[in-house]
């Protein structure tokens, strides 16, 4: 499918390219080809490469050192659009071996540490007639911080360290977070170490 939006400076499509650092561009190029390909007027997007809705042109580093789009298509709850995704312009298909980067399919299921209501709270993102709905930094944030991994603590601090977020309203949420007490605690020491 042609679309609209290829990345700049694209060349041929037999060579493969990767792509260093996202932006706002490849975002929409996803956003783009999702909609088209897979009939959607809408998705969601999680994960690091949400936070493009804010910051279209970030440094290079953790932010945006991923090369692929969390996509949640609505009202998959059997996961079968979100493998279709992953299966046409997911890792090692012909897209992500022509543009250097790609979607990953997910569910609602996949955040397992964002904050309740962060569906309403997402930042949209227009493509045409395709609305992404993209996670909010904070939420995108305290998800990472409850996951816990190394490379989800370099992003929260790197989004700490532009100003991205607060660190009153990492707290707020935090009680919205779905989490037994004592994760929320280590969530807690968490937010207060990005902000030292």
């Amino acid at each position: 499918m042609c679309s609209s939006l290829p990345p700049s400076g694209n060349g041929s499509s037999t060579r493969r390219v990767r792509v260093r650092t996202l932006r706002r561009r490849q975002l929409q190029h996803i956003i783009l080809e999702v909609g088209e390909r897979f009939a959607l007027t809408e998705v969601f997007v999680i994960g690091s490469s949400a936070i493009l809705a804010v910051l279209p042109d970030p440094p290079e580093g953790v932010l945006t050192s991923t090369r692929d789009v969390d996509i949640v298509p609505p009202n998959d709850g059997d996961e079968r659009v979100a493998d279709q995704i992953s299966y046409v312009i997911g890792e090692s298909s012909a897209f992500d071996i022509e543009y250097g980067y790609h979607a990953q399919g997910v569910s609602m299921k996949t955040p397992t540490y964002a904050p309740h209501g962060w569906q309403a709270r997402a930042i949209d993102v227009s493509v045409g007639k395709i609305v992404a709905h993209c996670m909010e930094p904070h939420d995108v944030v305290l998800s990472k911080l409850g996951a816990g991994r190394e490379k989800d603590l370099e992003f929260a601090s790197a989004a700490a360290a532009l100003g991205l977020v607060e660190q009153s309203v990492l707290l707020t949420r935090l009680r919205l977070v779905p989490a037994t007490a004592d994760h929320l605690g280590l969530i807690a020491e968490r937010i207060a170490a990005l902000f030292k």
